[in-house]
């Protein structure tokens, strides 16, 4: 037991020192699982498998160089309550889970239990996303709820402070000289006595650090946006239940409810956070998978897609060996991720 200790922390440290090497095995993890795919029985679900496992290893060692660099995990842990940050944890990585479970559930218990196993995954996101919106300092929830870490950016970072380790034992100076602090119960904020300007210069009023962010009052339009975005996945599997997986009914119900969320967003941009803005033009971007989405797939996109790739293969060279296995696969990818409830 000791041993694999120390060997978890020789990783651990090794992938703080070398996130560069690490992304390269990270990537290469993945190709595999699309390597993998329509090539042996049962692929679906071993390519699945290979690539939840790749990019659960991607949030792990992003955790490990979050934590070398003493940046987001402590200061998210200080701003929110410890509960929150596990929900989004385990949000995430069920997130990145949640198709090798459903594929899982097909295949072990049949039709009617891979429905009601993704009626318990939406749910518990549903009400996971409720919690973070309300407890937290955060006023949009993002897909997956941590995102990734910008391994270029950290790169660059690296080379222009010269030494890491420098750099974060400045980002630790730096938050031991902050002159607020959180309250663990209620998030109030308070400023510390030697925080406190001479007494000429005070105007009693709260100072808060750029790098520190209080919750604020998120406005209701907005709120209600957020609301009806987290709602859409349990409508739209209650509208499916109702008029059917393929039909126009349930399709537009989900695709409304997008649009309309959109639309609140857009209407008050003016009280939108940078945040707020950035997630929002990534769910503007979302809008387009409604192409590649029963039944719209069926009677448009599949025949037009088929044509360009049968074109592909005949008129450029080599490309045959590509457009015909995509060809072949795209059927499995359509109906495997294509979800109308994933948000």
């Amino acid at each position: 037991m000791d041993k694999l200790k120390d060997m978890l922390k020789a990783y651990e440290a090794w992938v703080g020192k070398n996130p560069d090497v690490v992304g390269d095995f990270e990537t290469t993890a993945k190709w595999v699982s699309y390597f993998i795919a329509g090539r042996i029985s049962s692929s679906n679900v071993v390519s699945e498998l290979v690539y939840t496992l790749s990019n659960m290893l991607v949030f792990y060692n992003d955790r490990i160089i979050e934590k070398a660099r003493n940046a987001e995990k402590n200061s998210v842990i200080q701003l929110q309550s410890k509960l929150c940050y596990r929900l989004k944890v385990t949000l995430t990585t069920l997130e990145y889970s949640e198709v090798f479970i459903e594929i899982s559930a097909r295949r072990l218990f049949g039709q009617s239990g891979k429905w009601l196993v993704i009626a318990l995954i939406q749910a518990f996101k549903a009400a996971g996303r409720f919690f973070i919106l309300k407890h937290s300092t955060s006023d949009i929830i993002t897909s997956p709820p941590i995102a990734a870490l910008n391994r270029r950016a950290i790169g660059k970072q690296r080379k222009n402070s010269g030494d890491g380790a420098a750099s974060s034992t400045n980002d630790l100076l730096q938050s031991q000289h902050s002159i607020t602090f959180q309250l663990k119960r209620s998030g109030r904020v308070i400023r510390k006595v030697e925080g406190a300007p001479p007494l000429q210069y005070r105007d009693f009023k709260l100072h808060i650090d750029n790098n520190e962010a209080a919750k604020t009052q998120i406005p209701r339009k907005l709120l209600q946006a957020e609301y009806l975005y987290i709602s859409k996945p349990l409508i739209h599997l209650l509208a499916m239940g109702l008029f059917g997986r393929r039909s126009w009914k349930q399709y537009m119900v989900a695709l409304s409810i997008d649009l309309y969320s959109i639309h609140l967003y857009r209407q008050h941009r003016d009280l939108m956070s940078k945040q707020q803005k950035l997630e929002l033009s990534r769910r503007c971007i979302n809008i387009m998978y409604f192409l590649v989405r029963s039944p719209f797939y069926d009677s448009f996109t599949k025949s037009r897609l088929e044509r360009i790739l049968d074109f592909v293969a005949t008129s450029v060279p080599i490309a045959k060996v590509v457009a015909k296995p995509l060809k072949d696969y795209i059927p499995t990818w359509q109906s495997t991720y294509f979800y109308l409830w994933s948000t």
